[in-house]
């Protein structure tokens, strides 16, 4: 990207003091700012561009320039705003994951909020995190969102059939599936959020009978999940609570017990993967507790997520209880069972337990082995068949752990050969997630691989990286 060019020819001491309150390079800064660029289809800064800035040079896109301002908001702790970093803009305060959705809120007041955020002019790899205290209000009060009681409605546009939303709920289920397949790719985002926008632009205008419009509730907060799912796997995870936070106001409105419970469940498995297990365990707490009365295969989400918190935090035994009652509970697998938890399937179990007994393993060295063995025999079965089944980034996913845990026992052998296996189905996979995951395998296995004679292997996976 051409992201250069000559502005005021003065060092830029408002950014250097940002970098210096971040403890960033002008290095780190480029590549904290590049996984943002590409969840916007964007192409990428080279890693020297920060010095030019330094320098008195300025992005010449004004998307790079306020990503810039928002990861060294994050970093550094405090607020900046583009505008004040390159002096040339009108000051922009971006929202954060939590704007407009604190306190008790009547329902009216979430679906416009989600209808703006929604309608194109937000761009979520531009939402600010908020703090840990704030985002858990949040949460909490949208656990507390007052159920709606079904009315019909009559607004001034169309009248919308129950076999519209039966085409709409088909439509949930197709992007789901293309998750699957490729990830949150900018296309498969945007998708996502065009869906969802349609949704409460039927809520607002639409004439319906009173369940039709549950049934549209229902929807919005099964996309809302979606996106903020899809946002997470692109490295966008502000907007991903965000999108949660939405997905359970409007369910709680729907009174869908299931829906608030299965966000609860993805904001603690997103805070455990970023390394944040007291928030992973309250949200995973919070999804057992809403999964109470639900049906079986919900509690055993809710509980699955649980397990995973634990593993975050390097509790075995807290981990091993929740894997336990997970197993129990999917034996009891229903025909009416939540159409969103069709993947959660033992296997699925199997892998998830996999990943958590890798990150065990670094909280337990005295049983560093034993658990990188197990987790090796857990998730194989899904990276060898999940590109071929329907789960392509998923088989990649759980493909990535399983080379940390081959790293971890040394085994280059097995390290080359699922290198050289993921390498192969890369380019079909947009997620940023797996991408980032990967780039940083690479660095780990680099040294063993390139001492036992594995080049290719690196070779392989550089190729396959460079693919877009």
């Amino acid at each position: 990207m051409a992201t250069d060019r000559t502005f005021s020819r003065q060092p830029n001491a408002e950014l250097a003091q940002a970098l210096t309150d971040a403890r960033w390079s002008a290095r780190d800064l480029a590549k904290a700012i590049n996984p943002r660029l590409n969840a916007m289809g964007l192409p990428e800064v080279s890693l020297t561009a920060g010095y030019k800035w330094l320098d008195g040079y300025a992005p010449r896109s004004a998307a790079v320039r306020d990503i810039v301002a928002v990861v060294l908001s994050k970093a550094a702790g405090r607020r900046y705003f583009s505008a004040q970093l390159w002096g040339r803009e009108t000051p922009t305060d971006h929202p954060s994951e939590t704007t407009e959705l604190l306190g008790p809120l009547p329902l009216e007041n979430i679906l416009r909020t989600a209808a703006q955020w929604t309608n194109g002019d937000h761009e979520p790899a531009l939402v600010q995190p908020a703090d840990e205290e704030r985002l858990t209000a949040a949460v909490w009060d949208a656990t507390r969102q007052a159920p709606v009681a079904p009315a019909p409605r009559r607004g001034h546009g169309d009248h919308v059939a129950p076999e519209y939303v039966d085409m709409l709920s088909e439509q949930l289920a197709a992007l789901r599936r293309l998750d699957d397949r490729t990830g949150g790719g900018t296309l498969s985002q945007r998708q996502a959020r065009i869906s969802l926008h349609e949704a409460l632009f039927l809520l607002h205008t639409g004439q319906y009978s009173a369940a039709t419009g549950n049934r549209l509730l229902q929807h919005a907060a099964g996309t809302a999940q979606l996106a903020g799912w899809m946002s997470f796997d692109a490295g966008l995870a502000p907007a991903a609570h965000r999108y949660q936070l939405l997905a359970i106001r409007i369910a709680r409105a729907a009174d869908e017990a299931a829906t608030v419970s299965n966000a609860l469940g993805m904001l603690a498995y997103q805070h455990a993967a970023a390394g944040s297990p007291p928030l992973a365990l309250r949200f995973a707490h919070a999804a057992v507790e809403h999964a109470a009365k639900s049906a079986p295969l919900v509690q055993a989400r809710a509980w699955g997520r649980l397990a995973t918190a634990h593993a975050s935090a390097g509790d075995l035994d807290g981990f091993r209880r929740a894997t336990d009652r997970t197993r129990k509970l999917i034996e009891l697998r229903r025909s009416d069972d939540s159409p969103s938890l069709y993947y959660l399937t033992p296997q699925q179990v199997d892998a998830e337990s996999g990943q958590a007994l890798v990150d065990l393993a670094a909280h337990i060295p005295g049983r560093r082995s034993v658990l990188l063995r197990e987790a090796a025999e857990l998730l194989a079965p899904i990276a060898a068949q999940g590109p071929d089944s329907g789960y392509r980034r998923s088989g990649i996913l759980h493909g990535i752990h399983l080379v940390r845990a081959s790293i971890g026992t040394r085994d280059t052998e097995t390290t080359a050969h699922w290198v050289n296996a993921l390498a192969h189905h890369v380019p079909n996979v947009q997620s940023i997630r797996c991408r980032t995951l990967l780039a940083t395998v690479r660095t780990k296995a680099g040294k063993q691989l390139r001492a036992a004679g594995h080049d290719d292997a690196l070779a392989a996976l550089n190729t396959a990286l460079s693919t877009v």
